[in-house]
């Protein structure tokens, strides 16, 4: 009796994917107003910022996916925690040295790493409003 691979059900897989393009649009959209709001160099810290939230968004998901689907039970919360320090050490050391050598701003760094929990927060109230709605 042959078994089926583990996948992610369609919802979840399609909610991902919702979430990886609301991270593009705001992505974009937060570089396009920097560009034209704020100086070069703010605006690249933003684009900067940007880059490395979705880089650890990717990452984070790659990750999480890995673990609720694991070929072996033992040890997976472990392993996901230690691959999220190592990726949170990795990510400050990054940030760091952007700010030390003078080739990021901390604020536009800021406002750039912010682009993925403004997305989140954004799927979130609209699918607030979503149950909401269903429920009357």
């Amino acid at each position: 009796m042959g078994h089926k691979p583990l996948t992610m059900e369609f919802a979840e897989a399609g909610m991902l994917r919702t979430l990886w393009w609301g991270n593009l649009a705001t992505f974009a959209l937060v570089s396009a107003g920097a560009l034209a709001l704020v100086n070069w160099k703010s605006a690249l810290s933003v684009m900067i910022g940007g880059v490395i939230a979705l880089i650890n968004y990717q990452l984070l998901e790659r990750t999480v996916r890995r673990s609720i689907l694991p070929r072996e039970k033992h040890g997976v919360m472990r392993k996901v925690l230690v691959k999220y320090y190592l990726r949170f050490a990795a990510t400050a050391l990054v940030l760091f040295i952007l700010v030390r050598q003078g080739w990021a701003e901390p604020l536009g760094l800021l406002v750039g790493l912010s682009v993925v929990m403004v997305t989140i927060v954004i799927w979130g109230a609209c699918q607030a409003r979503k149950l909401s709605k269903e429920a009357h």
